[in-house]
């Protein structure tokens, strides 16, 4: 009986030493493989599990950030009890919150990150104040318009939580402020650049005479920007876009691109999997919706250095 106390005392210490502490298995799911925004994250999640130590990481998305059916099959081959936490960027905030749901009733922490997901089965909400975002894209086209004018919204898909929240904070904003200019378009245009430069294509010959564009995320303003360029209209229409690849730079430095929302993804990523650790040891959750900045970045700040470091993956 004490041969059996004594091995019990031991596998128990064992178990609670940080020195053997067990690895923890943490899947993250972004939007897709297409954009440079996820290169950003990962560099996030790839510095908190160098300081956390004991993970084991999954990463894993669908190609483009229009396959949903995609993202949800990921989530269901992943939900299972060797799985200690996800990650998630959502495609659909409505579709995924059922798989979602399935997941957290296995016993695994689900944390969002950039985009929202529908229902309470996730712990945390790691994102962009991105509402706040739009307003911002909003305040650069009203000034560059010099508040007449008209302007078209181009969104990606319909149900995708972050950027909805830009182009409703967007719109918001110019029907406050400056009522002058008026929104003759407001568009889903598709979830790949080459979907959005069609729709955009097509925008751009039903409204000729429109005075600016704002797009909601890297892959819209990627399109939009091509469209303008065939259409031979980039720099002569006012354009805001979203995020930033090396493209999209090229065309803010030859001033097609008349502003650039940039998030901080290396930081999302970063707390995001801080709080997917936190959540899988216990930790009592003391701040489930957890925001970062935006910047506005120009022609004129581009080369600063707090700005550059936001640029280059």
């Amino acid at each position: 009986m004490k041969k059996w106390m004594s091995l019990l005392l031991v596998c128990i210490v064992f178990w609670m030493c940080p020195a053997y502490a067990r690895d923890l298995n943490i899947v993250f799911i972004p939007k897709s493989h297409d954009q440079d925004f996820w290169l950003f994250m990962r560099q996030g999640v790839d510095r908190a599990i160098q300081e956390e130590g004991h993970i084991n990481l999954t990463w894993r998305g669908p190609a483009y950030n229009d396959d949903i059916d995609s993202q949800i099959q990921i989530v269901r081959i992943y939900a299972k009890p060797e799985v200690d936490a996800i990650i998630i960027a959502s495609t659909d905030r409505a579709r995924l919150a059922e798989p979602i749901k399935q997941a957290a009733a296995q016993g695994i922490k689900v944390v969002a990150v950039d985009s929202g997901l529908d229902g309470n089965a996730h712990v945390n909400f790691v994102t962009t104040d991105n509402y706040a975002a739009g307003k911002l894209a909003a305040e650069r086209i009203v000034n560059l318009l010099k508040r007449q004018g008209s302007v078209a919204v181009v969104r990606t898909l319909p149900g995708s939580g972050s950027t909805d929240d830009r182009a409703n904070g967007f719109v918001d904003y110019i029907r406050k402020n400056a009522p002058q200019i008026t929104i003759v378009a407001d568009e889903y245009a598709g979830g790949t650049r080459g979907k959005v430069a069609r729709s955009a294509a097509a925008l751009l010959a039903k409204f000729p005479q429109v005075d600016a564009l704002f797009a909601v995320n890297e892959s819209t303003g990627d399109g939009v920007l091509r469209a303008l360029r065939q259409a031979g209209l980039a720099g002569r229409k006012k354009f805001v876009s979203f995020d930033t690849t090396e493209f999209l730079l090229a065309g803010l430095r030859k001033e097609e691109i008349h502003g650039l929302v940039v998030q901080d993804p290396r930081q999302m990523g970063y707390l995001s999997m801080k709080a997917a650790v936190a959540a899988a040891k216990g930790a009592s959750n003391k701040n489930p919706m957890i925001l970062t900045d935006a910047v506005m970045v120009t022609l004129e700040n581009c080369q600063q250095p707090e700005i550059k470091a936001l640029l280059v993956p």
